[in-house]
């Protein structure tokens, strides 16, 4: 293929979007309908690695299983100039990850694009698929505010646990769960609402929760180490939102909120009344501002106090009482 602006078959290529370690996505002009589209490759080397292989036709079935507002949109998948290709909507605006460069995010701002990215889950779980892969680079933001989800690139079936080697780690290190990091295969939804959970501690604060000199460092704090609270890098964020990203980010999948739904509610609730119908969330840690405690009101415990005073006087006397007897014996 070609980096350059170049027509093949009927595509003309406009540029290299990004290179991963299997494959280069391109940015194209589909010639027949004149729009925009990225383009996605599998080297002709690819060919001989069946896991690759493997992986880039479950990517295509997977995608063309998946439509929703939220999630960016397949295409096409063909052969072109000897190379399997797929192609999906080129989405303008930036990403994420860009954005959180440039630090934190307002908590309004973090809410929306992360209950967006939520909804498109919520489709992707629904269909039994896992994305195993969500990172701030993955998330993209439109001019006029709308997030898409894309990089379904490690995204399986979730009741397969036969695509991927036992005990390998996929994905950015930085983004994934403690059951991903420990090899667990057997993965469901709740993989991907911790990833979310670094997304949203990433867009309130600007930084990851975890991060180091290498991807090792990196795994043994998913693992290990509790996730430091937003507040003590963003002291705005309100104690509520912050129970939320703590939620997220527990280390047990069943410590989380059972599902995208009762996430995305969660949040939507601290920006306005929620329209969805949902299941309990799962337990939301906060933090209330210490206050005194005031258990009895003042009449309450004014007769209280008198009520102590009398018992204290009836025992006196009793005691009174079965002296004087020990003392007449």
């Amino acid at each position: 293929m070609t980096e350059s602006s170049q027509t093949v078959g009927n595509y003309e290529f406009l540029g290299v979007v990004d290179k991963p370690t299997a494959g280069v996505t391109y940015k194209v002009r589909n010639l027949t309908t004149g729009e925009f589209e990225v383009l996605r490759t599998l080297p002709g080397a690819s060919y001989g690695d069946p896991e690759s292989l493997q992986r880039f036709l479950r990517e295509i079935k997977i995608h063309t299983r998946l439509s929703h507002p939220n999630i960016v949109a397949f295409h096409d998948a063909l052969e072109l100039d000897g190379h399997l290709v797929m192609t999906a909507e080129f989405v303008e605006g930036t990403t994420l990850a860009e954005m959180c460069r440039q630090g934190p995010v307002s908590s309004a701002e973090a809410i929306r694009a992360i209950c967006d990215v939520l909804a498109g889950l919520e489709e992707a779980h629904a269909l039994g698929i896992v994305h195993r892969g969500i990172t701030a680079e993955h998330v993209m933001i439109t001019p006029d505010g709308k997030v898409k989800l894309g990089g379904f690139g490690l995204a399986k079936p979730a009741n397969d646990v036969n695509l991927t080697q036992a005990g390998a780690v996929l994905g950015d290190t930085r983004y994934i769960s403690p059951e991903q990091v420990m090899g667990n295969n057997a993965l469901d939804g709740r993989a991907d609402l911790y990833s979310v959970g670094v997304l949203l501690f990433q867009a309130l604060t600007g930084r990851v929760p975890f991060d180091g000199p290498n991807d090792f460092d990196i795994m043994v704090a998913q693992v290990s180490k509790d996730a430091p609270r937003p507040s003590s890098r963003n002291p705005g964020i309100s104690p509520e939102l912050e129970g939320i990203v703590l939620t997220a980010l527990a280390k047990k999948p069943e410590n989380r909120f059972s599902c995208a739904r009762d996430f995305r509610t969660a949040l939507a609730a601290l920006n306005g009344p929620v329209k969805v119908a949902t299941r309990p969330a799962a337990p939301v840690e906060t933090m209330p501002e210490a206050a005194a405690p005031q258990f009895l009101t003042q009449p309450e415990a004014g007769r209280t106090q008198r009520t102590v005073i009398v018992l204290l006087c009836v025992c006196a006397v009793i005691a009174l009482i079965i002296f004087f007897f020990a003392v007449m014996r």
